[in-house]
């Protein structure tokens, strides 16, 4: 029997051999797979890793302090209606962040100021972290409400009220119950959270690692004729965004199982 991390990698490889190729449909079959497999020797040349590590480095600053912050907000969002819940989480991330910037400019140049569009600036940090934030933040808010809303409702917390248990006190344990719905939302957000931080470093330009699939993908399907170090670079920053999803996913499912107030079904 398969054991389930074992599942996991096989899954993921499977996807990023399926991404690999699908991009790549400009060749016939025989030519993509052998392609493919040169793409991968080439992908582990220390001259792919040099160019790719820093825009993964990038990526996965983004990517943490956009899921930290994620995190953050949850607990301040369920203090808000559920309608601009639903609102929030429709919002596209590339939306949020181009409207932060043309409220930006629009603040700074009329007055001469510098707004800092450099990918390691603290204010670019900040809305990458926000723009991938809010959305699933919001969506994670939501499911964490259900859950709470059934722990409110739910025998023990009519007990412990008939008991005279403060009202505070028997809200933290329902959220007690909520807080790992919320987190297992956001794990299982992680690769659209990932896609999303690949469109926006794309479409702007930014040095990361979707960025490098975006250049890789233009000049393999472009006019230009790609080389081995194009088809590696694309190769590893696939590889790269979907290991940086994977990661995430894993340690918000692991903070979900543990923050989970109520004991495994087996141990009931």
């Amino acid at each position: 029997m398969i054991t389930p991390p074992v599942g996991r990698l096989g899954l993921l490889a499977l996807a990023h051999a399926a991404l690999w190729l699908g991009l790549n449909r400009s060749l016939p079959w025989p030519e993509r797979l052998a392609a493919y497999g040169a793409a991968l020797w080439a992908a582990a040349t220390p001259d792919t890793w040099a160019t790719v590590a820093p825009e993964v480095v990038l990526t996965g600053t983004y990517l943490l302090l956009g899921t930290l912050l994620a995190w953050g907000l949850v607990g301040v969002l369920r203090r808000v209606r559920p309608g601009a819940l639903w609102v929030l989480e429709t919002v596209p991330p590339f939306l949020l962040l181009v409207a932060a910037l043309a409220l930006g400019l629009a603040v700074t140049v009329p007055r001469g100021w510098t707004f800092p569009l450099t990918p390691w600036a603290p204010l670019m940090l900040l809305l990458f972290a926000c723009a991938l934030a809010v959305p699933v933040a919001a969506r994670a808010t939501v499911q964490g409400l259900g859950a709470f809303r059934d722990a409110w409702g739910a025998p023990f917390t009519r007990v412990g009220r008939a008991m005279g248990l403060p009202e505070a006190r028997l809200s933290a344990r329902a959220w007690a119950v909520g807080r790992p719905v919320a987190a297992r939302t956001l794990a299982g957000e992680a690769l659209n959270v990932v896609v999303s931080l690949a469109v926006l470093e794309g479409l702007l330009q930014f040095p990361g690692v979707g960025n490098a699939v975006y250049q890789a993908v233009q000049a393999t399907l472009g006019g230009t004729a790609a080389g081995p170090t194009d088809e590696g670079a694309l190769a590893l920053a696939l590889a790269a965004l979907i290991a940086l999803g994977g990661v995430a996913g894993t340690v918000l499912r692991h903070a979900g199982h543990r923050l989970d107030p109520r004991p495994p079904p087996e141990d009931v």
